[in-house]
């Protein structure tokens, strides 16, 4: 009776250091999960505030204005439009520039303008070149400006974060997979004889694998959950100390991280626990002994 306790109280100890070791494991590629989907988000939020001013001749009646804003609107690459009235850019660099500049020239220069937010896939170098020439070529435009360097800076410097992040995403993603990994085939070795006399009486491999997948899936859901739990207790944390480090984050990604996480932490449960029973069931009994 003394042995049966202690046996389960030791089952039940290694059930639950495996448990917490997966989920810690978990959290931390949650963590970094969730960097790479904020950072995704950011280079969004960056590309969506490209702004595309069109200014209009002078010479270009009100009504066809308002038909080339509308025809602007229904382009594929542009998010919202504006419309801004000589005037209204008048007003907007006297309060840039501190004074009224109409007073000594006497007339407002300043021409009508449409100004343009593209969506996040068109604001890339190449398709704004395309998209300035389009515009151009349109009669009732008389300029197109946006800030070429800008976009370019974001490209490039999206582009070297994408990389970085990817390269430290793929070896943390290797060590934890090492880590879980380990962890699962340390609580299988105490059962490596017990699976070898099964194979040796005639089990077949599925029987006796059944039971250890069973309990890894078990695991694996227990572990997924006790990370997202971190993960949102985490982000809670954020929310209430460093509330800007959240705001790009909604509950798509939220909901896309969680997801990975829990997927994750089963896949590789079960994938872990597939291969450490193969290996003992293939392993000569000599072997056990030194394994």
């Amino acid at each position: 009776m003394g042995m049966d306790r202690h046996y389960r109280s030791r089952a039940r100890t290694s059930t639950i250091s495996t448990v917490v070791g997966i989920a810690l494991v978990l959290f931390m590629l949650g963590v970094l999960g969730f960097l790479v989907l904020n950072a995704r988000a950011l280079e969004r939020y960056f590309k969506e505030n490209v702004r595309v001013e069109v200014y209009l001749k002078r010479d270009v009646k009100e009504v066809d204005m308002m038909q080339f804003r509308k025809e602007l609107d229904m382009e594929p690459f542009v998010r919202e439009s504006r419309y801004v009235t000589s005037e209204e850019a008048a007003e907007l660099l006297k309060q840039d520039l501190g004074e009224d500049f109409l007073g000594v020239l006497g007339s407002n220069p300043l021409l009508a303008s449409v100004e343009l937010r593209l969506n996040a896939s068109h604001a890339l170098p190449d398709s704004l070149r395309w998209i300035v020439e389009h515009l151009e070529s349109d009669p009732r435009s008389h300029e197109v400006a946006y800030n070429a360097a800008v976009v370019e800076n974001i490209e490039s410097n999206m582009n070297k974060l994408g990389m970085a992040v990817l390269g430290f995403s793929a070896l943390l993603l290797i060590i934890a997979i090492a880590l879980i990994n380990n962890t699962i085939r340390l609580a299988i070795y105490s059962k490596r004889f017990l699976i070898r006399t099964m194979h040796l009486v005639g089990a077949t491999q599925w029987f006796i694998k059944k039971p250890f997948l069973g309990q890894s899936l078990w695991q694996g859901v227990l572990s997924a959950l006790l990370a997202m739990a971190l993960l949102v207790g985490t982000m809670q944390l954020i929310d209430q100390y460093v509330p800007d480090l959240l705001a790009f984050t909604d509950a798509r990604v939220l909901a896309i991280l969680l997801g990975s996480v829990f997927l994750l932490g089963l896949f590789i449960s079960l994938a872990s626990t597939w291969f450490a029973v193969r290996r003992y069931i293939r392993m000569n009994s000599e072997d056990l002994f030194w394994s």
